[in-house]
């Protein structure tokens, strides 16, 4: 360590980290790191601590560093005691500018962004980027017209064609409606900070440009090889169709950094590039009002276990509902109604949810009563917490969207869709193990497959789920068919 302070010029940092506690009895700062790039620490020898109010820097020297659960365990020098690095809970550990890991090709830094003017094709001028978003749901440039209000525009290789950063403009191809989409009301505030986000305020870190920081490049636009991204579309669905339209999902937890590698692959992953999902992840203990973030306390009239707290849950869902708009808000209990297809078919067809996930013994019970539209069950078993169900409930709802997968048939063909079971499926090789597929799906002819498909998925949810056929709704064909197979079932029952 240099000196208890350094004359770093703070505005020639940029954040790489967080202290978020002390960890174990040697002192070290466990630290929420701004950059996925964790190995980064281990080659760092000096830092800057910044204070949230940035009065405060002081340089140190990093004598160890490692990872755990997610987290960089520093031992800095002098800030050696579990008491000194609780003191410098929420400081930031920043780097000189010069030290940032080099751009690689088609990357670009969030701070960059800022300022740059918006271009149409056609050389009309769009607006300029005045903030930058980034989370579950992916990256969003916000862009403010000449007007005046302000629409989010994905920074995806489909709409942001070209990134010039020498010229500081984007070439974006918009889709039709997509600048209008927030026309309605102008954002009189900067957007809440989600979880992984790498604007400044309320993580406290700055950066060379307004408002943004962080040691993370992130793929241009024109890379087409680059991480998710939401594309807002504006659709209405058919009553007798999949659902087709933008869907917003707010999830709230103490468990922000479970949800990004769920979000980051398959299914979900191309619904968010493909704009027709939203996902933002919301930290709890960014909207606690003590100093120690707090989320949950004991239970009035005593027993085991602790209680969600009501004030930082209301005061996150408030913010939330002025910032997005109305939404449906769900909470994950294991005495709620019980989550089915219908009720995924339904979700799917509301433009936004706010999922609430709990964790000890459960939420405060006014939270239920002032805030909740709905519970929701998956079964009657325990999890530890209800960022599991919540990633279900997401999954299920998402392939509901129109686009989502590949061929809506797929869909439809889903266990459970039209309220039954689906049938057997097969693929190469034609025979294995002595197991051979059905002769019929090998005669390429097209009616006797579907006939034995049809019959299938009667026999599959007749011996497998039999109540399921209470509800359902069968045409003379299919209630033909369960007749045979139901004689065919009573008379091996017989034997």
């Amino acid at each position: 360590m240099s000196g208890p302070q350094s004359p770093a010029d703070p505005t020639n940092l940029v954040g790489v980290g967080i202290i978020r506690k002390s960890h174990g009895v040697r002192g070290e700062a466990s630290v929420e790191p701004l950059t996925p790039y964790l190995d980064r620490f281990e080659d760092l020898s000096h830092v800057y601590l910044v204070s949230p109010d940035q009065r405060e820097i002081l340089e140190v020297e990093i004598l160890e560093a490692r990872i755990h659960a997610g987290r960089v365990l520093l031992l800095f020098s002098t800030v050696n005691s579990p008491e000194r690095v609780s003191e410098l809970r929420d400081w930031t550990v920043e780097i000189p500018q010069s030290e940032v890991r080099p751009l690689e090709e088609h990357e670009v830094f969030l701070h960059d962004l800022p300022g740059m003017v918006v271009e149409a094709q056609d050389g009309r001028r769009v607006g300029e980027v005045v903030d930058v978003q980034e989370g579950g749901g992916g990256l969003l440039l916000s862009v403010k017209k000449t007007d005046g209000t302000r629409f989010d525009l994905p920074f995806a290789a489909s709409i942001c064609t070209e990134v010039d950063l020498a010229g500081r403009r984007i070439i974006v191809d918009l889709p039709a409606g997509l600048e209008n989409l927030s026309e309605a009301e102008e954002i009189l505030q900067p957007p809440l900070v989600r979880e992984q986000s790498s604007t400044g305020n309320r993580r406290g870190v700055r950066a060379p440009s307004p408002a943004l920081t962080a040691d993370v490049p992130v793929p241009a636009a024109g890379d087409a090889s680059g991480r998710r991204r939401p594309l807002p579309s504006a659709g209405m669905a058919a009553e007798t169709e999949i659902e087709s339209a933008v869907l917003r999902i707010d999830v709230v937890t103490i468990f922000p950094t479970m949800f990004a590698p769920f979000l980051q692959e398959g299914v979900l992953a191309r619904a968010v590039k493909r704009g027709l999902l939203d996902v933002r992840v919301w930290d709890l203990r960014d909207f606690a009002k003590d100093k120690h973030r707090s989320t949950d306390d004991e239970a009035y009239g005593g027993g085991a276990g602790m209680v969600m707290l009501a004030e930082p849950v209301f005061t996150c869902v408030e913010q939330l509902r002025l910032d997005g708009g109305p939404a449906h808000v769900m909470m994950t209990s294991p005495q709620g109604k019980r989550f089915d297809q219908e009720k995924a078919r339904d979700l799917a067809g509301r433009r936004r949810l706010i999922i609430l996930c709990g964790r000890y013994e459960g939420f405060d019970e006014r939270i239920r009563i002032g805030l909740v539209d709905e519970e929701i069950s998956l079964g009657d078993f325990v999890v530890s917490g209800g960022e599991v169900p919540a990633m279900l409930v997401i999954d299920a709802v998402t392939r509901m969207i129109e686009g989502v997968v590949g061929k809506q048939e797929s869909v439809i063909a889903d266990s459970f869709y039209a309220g039954l079971l689906d049938h057997p499926h097969y693929t190469r090789p034609a025979s294995f193990r002595g197991m051979d597929v059905p002769a019929v799906l090998l005669s390429g002819h097209a009616e006797r497959i579907r006939k034995w498909r049809k019959e299938e998925i009667l026999r599959a949810t007749l011996t497998k789920r039999p109540d399921l056929l209470e509800k359902a709704e069968l045409d003379e064909e299919a209630r033909k068919m369960l007749a045979r197979l139901g004689e065919e079932i009573k008379d091996r029952s017989s034997l």
